[in-house]
């Protein structure tokens, strides 16, 4: 628990607050200090330093106000230390023993006699005699500035206070005091000081922040330019009284020539962690008083970790396990358990290798997981009940490398009209990759035989591996394929599997043999071509070729599969004749001849689609006809039919609307209707239609 009680510091900060500054040698101020209270305003003063203080008690000082608007001040009052006899009185009678004791403490400086050194001394022991001297008469002048501003009745016997009634509330005023007295030695400068007679609630409440230690709680508040020194009450969990904790304010200094406020702050220590401690902070006012500006709780924690766990050297105990083993040591009675946590590097961020908290009483893990192609270092964290986590120092693992590199893979061949081929290999990505084998076969079936090896030296070899090679293989070959395949090796020796076989097609200089067609069936609305298809072991694709011209190029219709034998051509017109012709192409790109040439031509069936929903209604006179038509046959009109007296159907008009009016009304007239296109084509004709009354 950190108490200042330096009344040194005290009166130092006492008059930094005040406004003390003695800027210049020769000059000298006097700071003066005024609050509203109790419907008056209360001044206070004190010269800085003590010969103008001297000529102060052996004068007087005038108080002078300014009213707000008013041009001038106006003598108010003149104040001088009391005599001994009032003082003595003031004692007797004065009932509260901290004002007693103040007025003790000022009367006894104000009276004191002078004291001079008189006696010779030498010039070792006089130094340290006169800084003896000088360091009793400092501290008697703390005393006396502490007791000016405890109490209110000290500093208005000592002539240094005076309480003004005459103020009338929410106003304005300055008040000025003057020294009766001139010195020989500063110019004194006049104490001012300005003051508004409003009550100010909550003036000097003020937020405390609380930071948890472990068996131990820290406060820290904002500087309140109206407080200089702090007392704190504290209750424990369960107590109703409050315990003060410094008996003399303490007080947060600064350092010579620092001008900014300095914050407060307090440390409690030696609590029991997990326990409620209620606080209440007071400050001391320029004026005295006690003030409770806080009341804040708080409760210390546990927040020491525990012992570091010491881990042993992990071992590489599988292909695919490594073991970290670790040991405790100190006091483990509230540890919780472990977390083992992997890097690439002594210090970078490691990974967690579990979801769930190894039980305290582990002391081993295994690890599955980690990588085989770069370092691996190992951390293990404890963990007590409270949260707090220790972790031990990185511990490396060597590893034994009997993992070969993945199976290769060839990325792509391409062979010229040469018979040079090259191959290229997909890159590895494991970081021991020290080279590769190339194989090649004229069977799957044969056993390859190597015909390149690509090696590094070894890790430190800076020459950039290989992935493209080349062979050269014969064009005239019974066998038309080449088969290659690759094997990966590590700076271990270590072979992968082979790749898959890439196969190579040695050049074809021999087209495919020709299609050839074997029937064309023509309808209305397309052509069926039938045809053989190349003979050709190699064929890739056949192509199937259209023109309307003989004069024109052929176009490609289709690509069709090597096996397809027919082609329904749907993209024809009536009276249109098209031409077909076939080609086969084979694998490496080589056409065969065009087949013969065949055509085709649709032919019109004249007859059109029906007319749909024909019906006939008599109303007002007239017989009206109405029938629907898909208008997408093209340009059509229709013919309406009407029985004779004979009973035959005879023409009784054209039109191109869907409907007619027959103004020749009768109850035996019946009709039909019939599509007929512009180019002769028709439709059947509708069934007898009977018109009905429309009612």
């Amino acid at each position: 628990m950190r108490k200042s009680t330096a009344y040194l510091i005290l009166s130092l900060l006492f008059l930094s607050s005040a406004g003390f500054a003695q800027d210049e040698t020769g000059k000298s101020t006097i700071a003066a200090i005024a609050r509203y209270k109790d419907g008056a305003v209360e001044l206070r003063w004190l010269p800085d330093n003590k010969t103008v203080l001297n000529l102060g008690f052996a004068n007087s000082y005038t108080i002078q106000r300014r009213d707000s608007g008013a041009a001038d001040f106006l003598d108010i009052a003149t104040v001088k230390p009391f005599e001994r006899a009032t003082w003595e009185k003031m004692i007797s009678t004065e009932a509260d023993a901290n004002n007693k004791s103040a007025l003790e403490m000022s009367m006894e400086f104000l009276f004191a006699p002078k004291a001079y050194h008189d006696k010779p001394f030498g010039m070792e022991e006089g130094i340290g005699d006169m800084n003896d001297a000088k360091s009793k008469e400092d501290m008697v002048y703390a005393l006396f500035v502490l007791s000016t501003i405890k109490s209110g009745k000290a500093a208005v016997a000592l002539g240094l206070g005076y309480i003004d009634k005459t103020v009338a509330p929410a106003s304005s005023y300055e008040y000025r005091i003057v020294l009766n007295a001139s010195s020989p030695v500063y110019k004194v400068k006049d104490g001012m000081v300005s003051v508004r007679t409003v009550a100010i609630e909550n003036k000097y409440r003020n937020e405390v922040f609380v930071y948890t230690g472990d068996t131990k709680l820290s406060f820290v508040w904002a500087a309140n330019p109206h407080i200089n020194g702090y007392f704190v009450e504290r209750a424990g969990e369960g107590e109703t009284k409050f315990k003060q904790l410094n008996t003399t304010p303490f007080y947060d200094s600064k350092g010579a020539g620092y001008e900014e406020a300095v914050n407060g702050s307090f440390d409690d220590d030696s609590l029991v962690n997990y326990k409620w401690y209620r606080y209440r902070f007071y400050g001391l006012t320029s004026f005295g008083d006690k003030v409770l500006f806080a009341e804040v709780k708080g409760m210390p924690k546990d927040l020491t970790p525990p012992t570091a766990p010491l881990v042993k050297q992990p071992e590489h105990i599988k292909p695919k396990q490594v073991s970290v083993s670790w040991q405790m040591t100190g006091n483990i009675a509230d540890l919780r358990g472990f977390i083992v946590g992997r890097s690439d590097k002594d210090t970078g961020d490691f990974n967690l290798l579990h979801k769930r908290l190894l039980p305290a009483a582990t002391r081993s893990f295994t690890d599955t997981g980690f990588s085989t192609e770069s370092n691996n270092y190992y951390v293990v964290y404890a963990l007590d009940t409270a949260g707090n986590i220790s972790a031990s120092y990185p511990a490396y693992v060597a590893l034994t490398d009997s993992t070969p590199p993945a199976k290769p893979e060839i990325a792509s061949t391409l062979i010229d009209s040469l018979g040079v081929v090259t191959i290229t290999v997909k890159p590895g990505t494991e970081k021991d990759l020290k080279g590769y084998r190339v194989f090649k076969a004229n069977d799957p079936e044969h056993e390859p035989s190597v015909i390149e090896e690509v090696f590094r030296e070894s890790k430190s070899d800076t020459v950039a591996l290989r992935f493209i090679f080349t062979d050269t293989v014969s064009l005239n070959s019974l066998t038309p394929k080449v088969y290659y395949k690759v094997k990966a090796l590590d700076y271990n020796y270590n072979q992968s599997p082979f790749s898959e076989f890439a196969v190579v097609r040695r050049p074809d200089t021999i087209p495919p043999g020709t299609p050839v067609f074997t029937r064309v069936l023509v309808s209305e609305k397309e052509i069926d071509l039938f045809f053989a298809a190349s003979e050709s072991e190699d064929v890739k694709e056949q192509l199937m070729y259209r023109r309307i011209d003989t004069a024109t190029a052929w176009t490609v219709l289709e690509k069709m599969k090597p096996s397809q034998q027919m082609l329904a051509d749907t993209n024809v017109q009536p009276g249109k004749t098209y031409y077909y012709t076939l080609r086969a192409m084979d694998e490496s790109g080589l056409y065969s001849p065009y087949s013969n040439a065949v055509y085709g031509k649709p032919y019109r069936s004249g007859v059109l689609p029906g007319i749909q929903n024909a019906a006939a209604t008599i109303n007002d006179g007239k017989v009206i006809l109405k029938w629907d038509y898909p208008r997408a046959v093209g340009d059509v009109y229709f013919v309406v039919y009407r029985k004779n007296i004979s009973g035959e159907l005879v023409q009784l008009a054209r039109v191109r609307e869907n409907g007619y009016i027959d103004n020749k009304v009768s109850k035996s007239n019946v009709y039909a209707i019939r599509a007929v296109a512009d180019n002769g084509d028709q439709s059947p004709l509708t069934p007898i239609i009977t018109p009905t009354v429309k009612e």
